[in-house]
């Protein structure tokens, strides 16, 4: 009677192999994928690290500082133009990649657009460092697929370790994307959800990739959070709570506002051919950039991704009315970023004007909040424009190391979300 019991809380067979199988995908593809693609994303944002001081000495050698921005934004569109990679969008590549992951990704190709990428974001286009680090992740997990692919017809093992290429290219992603924002479980919750809907079977190899990728780039570049917080949140109460209903809101509106700036400017652009689209577009950038650096002491408040200018902001201190002209800049240099043909991420720059809005409203309302409006405004604003609610909320618990921002933050993201979604 024990006996037949004990053996009922057995595994079946099938059930062994099946755990088999996936011990086999975790160990023999996504950890080696994960920590290859985090070791080559460690490479790249070194060198990118270094390129974009040096492209500012060149500036300031040559007394062109301001028209870098739109020397970068003619170079992108002239390599993008010559290498026939012609207009990019990472959006469409992501929704290709769902039927045609090798037509969305092919390899080559995906590095022309990374170098695209490093020209529009090294000379100050505003756009994030995570729109490179997908390609380039998402074409390493198809190189890795094609590999394994072709040592199938020569090694019967290695039959056993197929994983279809889309469950590959999103692997490859997630590990990438886990680097940039040294964040695990975003950068796998990133890569495995499209248009707010999760692919439950690119779950598990996006988290095993990520994973792994992170511990290998942490490794070599230090475990610091993206968004070290100089002080503490405050106590979670109904008034936060209330507060951040309101910001969700005013995120929603500014998030509606971009993405119509957005296609205003496109269908302004769109009329001339793309190379002399972006030389206007970036003499734009570089009209945007004067205030940076005449009014606020070289504050990168347009260039890049904007990090620079969320610490800034975390540490207190700026005028609801400064903060008011960031977001208003910020959002004019994305807009025309993307429009003028620049590639690159949206979710840092737009996390950037969140934290500028949710700064100006602490300033407004004379809350006091050290901090956190300013954190709960950027994941609002990432979430709407990027149509997602979950990966805002967990990337600032990542990002910050504070578990107390969830709830928040998750109150603001819906609303602005919903704001965006109901305005179309």
């Amino acid at each position: 009677m024990i006996l037949s019991s004990a053996r009922t809380l057995l595994p079946t067979r099938t059930t062994r192999l099946r755990f088999l199988a996936h011990t086999r995908h975790i160990v023999g593809v996504m950890l080696p994928l994960g920590a290859a693609v985090g070791l080559l994303v460690a490479l790249a944002l070194y060198c990118l690290a270094h390129f974009e001081p040096w492209v500012q000495s060149v500036g300031w050698r040559t007394r062109l500082t301001l028209l870098l921005p739109a020397v970068g934004l003619f170079l992108t569109t002239i390599w993008l133009r010559f290498t026939g990679l012609g207009e990019v969008s990472l959006g469409a590549d992501l929704d290709l990649a769902r039927t045609d992951p090798y037509g969305a990704f092919p390899f080559l190709r995906s590095l022309g657009k990374v170098v695209g990428c490093a020209l529009t974001i090294g000379f100050g286009g505003s756009a994030g460092t995570e729109g490179p680090g997908k390609w380039f992740g998402a074409a390493m997990g198809l190189q890795y697929h094609r590999v394994l692919r072709t040592s199938a017809n020569y090694l019967g093992i290695v039959r056993r370790l197929a994983r279809p290429p889309l469950v590959m290219a999103r692997a490859g992603a997630a590990s990438a994307l886990a680097a940039v924002f040294r964040a695990p479980l975003s950068g796998a919750l990133m890569a495995a959800e499209n248009h707010g809907h999760l692919a439950a079977e690119s779950l598990i190899p996006c988290l095993v990739s990520a994973a792994s990728g992170y511990v290998v780039f942490s490794g070599l570049m230090g475990y610091e959070p993206l968004l070290p917080l100089p002080r503490g949140i405050p106590t979670l109460r109904a008034r936060e709570l209330f507060w951040a209903l309101g910001l969700g809101l005013l995120c929603g509106l500014a998030s509606t506002a971009y993405l119509r700036a957005k296609r205003a400017l496109d269908g302004l652009l769109r009329k001339s051919p793309l190379v002399w689209r972006g030389l206007a577009a970036g003499v734009g950038l570089s009209l945007l950039a004067v205030p940076g650096h005449f009014l606020f002491s070289d504050l990168p408040i347009t260039e890049g991704g904007g990090l620079d200018l969320v610490k800034v902001l975390l540490q207190g201190g700026t005028l609801p009315g400064h903060a008011m002209a960031f977001l208003g800049l910020k959002l004019a240099a994305t807009a025309l970023t993307f429009a003028g043909g620049g590639i690159g991420g949206l979710w840092l720059p737009s996390l950037t004007m969140g934290c500028a809005l949710g700064t100006a409203f602490d300033g407004f309302a004379h809350l006091g909040t050290h901090g956190y409006l300013t954190l709960v405004g950027g994941a609002a604003m990432a979430g709407a424009t990027n149509e997602s609610l979950l990966v805002p909320v967990v990337f600032l618990a990542e990002t910050t190391g504070q578990a107390a921002l969830v709830v928040p933050a998750l109150v603001a993201t819906t609303v602005s979300y919903v704001v965006v979604r109901e305005g179309g």
